[in-house]
């Protein structure tokens, strides 16, 4: 199912606990730090949801719609349409989202192509790849990552001294008694 833009914001409004400091954030969609970013994804998704941009950004699959950032390309064919698409998201961007909706999807996509591989490293690691997989593409999930320091250096003491005070605001854990 491709999510629509009123949709997905309406997922944001999950009852996620986010801090700006020491500043409760009780939804991410209206506030003033992250409404437009917000806003930014849901242009996205309608874009990719609009009945004339279905076969750009979709395809087919058990009668299903799916987000083509999910489509396993087996051909070039397949490797040029979902180039289009993301190019498509990108030039909707001016290529200015650092975490488009592809993104993750592609890497997971690609992992999930190769099961065998994952699960030599760890039995079942492959298997619950594919039920992770199958999961996010039918639930058209935007997936991310942050990037947080190495565990080696997250010392408060070490090399941050160099960055100006902007290691307050990098991404940390707190108590829950801080939250």
């Amino acid at each position: 199912m491709l999510a629509t833009g009123s949709e997905r914001l309406e997922r944001m409004r999950d009852g996620r606990v986010v801090h700006v400091g020491a500043e409760r954030v009780d939804d991410v969609t209206t506030h003033p730090t992250f409404r437009n970013g917000a806003r930014t994804i849901a242009a996205l998704h309608d874009l990719k949801a609009d009945p004339a941009k279905r076969d750009l950004f979709s395809y087919e699959e058990d009668g299903e719609r799916i987000g083509l950032q999910w489509l396993r390309c087996r051909t070039r064919d397949d490797l040029a349409r979902r180039m289009r698409a993301m190019k498509a998201v990108t030039d909707a961007t001016y290529g200015l989202i650092g975490r488009s909706p592809d993104h993750v999807a592609g890497l997971i996509t690609g992992l999930v192509m190769r099961p065998d591989l994952l699960n030599a490293l760890h039995a079942g690691f492959g298997d619950n790849l594919i039920r992770f997989y199958e999961y996010a593409r039918k639930n058209d999930l935007y997936l991310s990552f942050a990037v947080t320091p190495a565990s080696g250096i997250r010392d408060r003491e070490a090399p941050w001294d160099r960055f100006h005070g902007i290691v307050d605001r990098l991404l940390g854990a707190v108590p829950l008694s801080d939250a």
